[in-house]
């Protein structure tokens, strides 16, 4: 045990993501170690050479001082030896560093909160896992790309649509099997309950780029597409008006968007994201995907993967264990945290480690995991959709149409307003 190899962790974030997810997934791989995870994410080979590795958690920053302590304390008990330490405040990062060795910090702030822990877990040389989007805007993704280049640092993305089975199958089986691609249509709606209750920064971004972000990934991911043209409009009906439907607040963001991208190669996609769906629909979240060429074409709905109940009080729900998923373990022990959610946080937080022993690169890397680089078109998409909707928006709201569009560019994006 005592030529184990221990590589310290650090979390900031106690939100939903963080406090879940992420979290749930740093404490098994501390438990067990990486290797037994390897094997679903296609990098098993390297389980020999990572056996004998082990991650610590040493501390989890969070805003307030209850979360961040109730958090370490659940996860000590969860963890035998485990101590991580509670920091908070509005930039608890800094505080962590100064007190602790961290080898990989997981960033799980909100959307527009993901630039500067980031860059300064880079400047003091850890490796990152960030929750999607990298970043709200262009211009702090590359400044995060060049810095990790620079300093041949891991900076992953949490993409985990990538290690969905359904969608792995769609395009690594299917797509290559259409023809030339010549239009998509991908949908993912989330509840109402996430931009009013569990998200109180929703005003801060927008359900394109909180969600529509990991379509535009897919694409950019097995497709390689290059997008050249955005038009997005959005509709400001629900949220605006929160006060008036019962909530404490306005909410200045879109109930929904619907963004047309166009790429190099003649694919159009149209994305339609919103997080205002009842409490009442029947799934968590929902999710389709058209996809047609010259030769057929492929349609996805999530409600259809299957598993569906009806129970009295409850009513009728549809559900995806794939996305996460609790395995019971002999004992008293709590239960492993399975599933597509988990299988890129895993990938990012191998690559870290084979950097860190010196085993590989980061740049011999970037095809293991959702590398920040890997979002750097989605993020340019994201941030070109804001600006064009809200345009749009006002030009719709004047009884004018919706005219303004988007060029990409390497360096950005340029707005195409023919009324201004």
């Amino acid at each position: 045990m005592e030529n184990k190899k221990i590589l310290n962790a650090a979390l900031i974030g106690g939100g939903m993501f963080g406090s879940d997810v992420v979290l749930r997934s740093i404490e098994d791989i501390e438990r067990c170690g990486i290797a037994p995870y390897l094997g679903r994410i296609g990098l098993d080979e390297r389980a020999r050479a990572l056996g004998d590795v082990s991650l610590k958690l040493v501390a989890i920053g969070t805003r307030t001082a209850e979360t961040a302590e109730t958090l370490c304390a659940d996860y000590s008990e969860k963890i035998p030896g485990a101590t991580p330490a509670p920091f908070h405040g509005e930039t608890p990062w800094v505080d962590i560093f100064e007190k602790h060795d961290v080898d990989i910090l997981y960033v799980a702030t909100p959307d527009h909160l993901h630039h500067a822990p980031t860059l300064h877990a880079l400047e003091q040389g850890a490796h990152v896992m960030v929750e999607k989007p990298l970043t709200l805007h262009l211009e702090q993704a590359d400044e995060l790309i060049s810095l990790a280049r620079e300093k041949g640092l891991v900076v992953g993305v949490d993409m985990h649509k990538r290690y969905d089975p359904c969608h792995r199958f769609i395009f690594e089986e299917l797509a290559g099997q259409l023809g030339k691609l010549l239009y998509a249509r991908a949908v993912l709606e989330e509840p109402l309950e996430v931009s009013t209750e569990i998200f109180r920064w929703a005003e801060d971004s927008n359900p394109f780029s909180y969600v529509g972000i990991h379509w535009l990934d897919l694409f950019a991911h097995y497709l390689e597409v290059e997008p050249v043209s955005v038009h997005a409009v959005g509709q400001k009906a629900l949220l605006a008006n929160w006060n008036s439907e019962g909530g404490d607040r306005r909410i200045d963001t879109f109930d929904a968007m619907q963004v047309s991208v166009d790429y190099r190669d003649g694919l159009r996609v149209y994305y339609v994201n919103s997080w205002i769906n009842p409490k009442e629909f029947e799934g968590a979240v929902n999710q389709e995907m058209e996809l047609a060429g010259t030769r057929g074409k492929v349609e996805f709905d999530q409600q259809d993967r299957g598993l569906r109940a009806t129970i009295t009080g409850v009513g009728s729900r549809t559900y995806n264990p794939h996305f996460s998923a609790d395995i019971a373990r002999p004992g008293s022990d709590p239960p492993a945290y399975a599933g597509y959610g988990k299988d890129s946080i895993v990938a990012i937080t191998q690559a870290a480690i084979v950097v860190s022993l010196g085993i590989s690169t980061a740049a011999e890397l970037e095809n293991t995991y959702p590398t920040a680089s890997s979002s750097r078109s989605s993020i340019a998409v994201i941030e070109a959709a804001a600006d064009v909707a809200e345009r749009n928006h006002a030009y719709l709201e004047s009884g004018r149409g919706s005219p303004v569009t988007a060029r990409i560019t390497e360096t950005g994006y340029e707005i195409n307003d023919p009324l201004a």
